[in-house]
């Protein structure tokens, strides 16, 4: 009697843990399997948008003094999941002097494919020899080449005096 008792309690165990076991690898598959429904980010990403992030330059400088701007560019989603990667592509600094209309720095550098939440920096050293105020304009993506859908934040104005 001892040894029936003995094996059927043993089956009750088993049979609980199995139940448990079972209720678990259910959860599981359905967890992913919600996780896989209802994310279209594991799979898709979502159209990419470059930006100016940061800039740093001097408020004015002297006649024939060199001087350095820099800007940071990132790459950016437009929706809840992973930015696409974008083109390489391009970026502009120009320098306008604001009397006379002559510009007086017009240097495009290359702006390499970057993929979400990556950025690069740019710096350009700068001389101008005539005195007065530069209207500058940093563009990216100026040709359109980058993959990227928003076009309204790509373009950052400052201005420079030159003494």
């Amino acid at each position: 009697m001892n040894l029936s008792l003995s094996k059927t309690k043993s089956v009750i165990v088993f049979n609980h843990m199995n139940k448990f076991i079972f209720k678990l690898i259910m959860m599981s598959i359905t967890t992913v399997g919600l996780l896989n429904l209802n994310s279209c980010c594991l799979v898709n990403t979502n159209d990419p948008d470059l930006r100016n992030t940061g800039q740093n330059f001097p408020s004015s400088a002297g006649v024939n003094q060199r001087f350095g701007l820099s800007f940071t560019v990132g790459n950016f989603s437009t929706g809840e999941c992973e930015a696409a990667a974008t083109n390489q592509s391009s970026v502009n600094l120009r320098m306008i002097n604001r009397e006379s209309g002559h510009v007086q720095v017009n240097d495009p550098l290359t702006l390499n494919s970057l993929g979400d939440n990556a950025s690069q920096n740019f710096v350009f050293s700068v001389i101008i020899g005539t005195a007065g105020t530069y209207d500058l304009t940093f563009t990216v993506d100026p040709n359109n080449t980058s993959g990227e859908k928003v076009r309204t934040n790509n373009v950052y104005t400052g201005v420079v005096v030159i003494n």
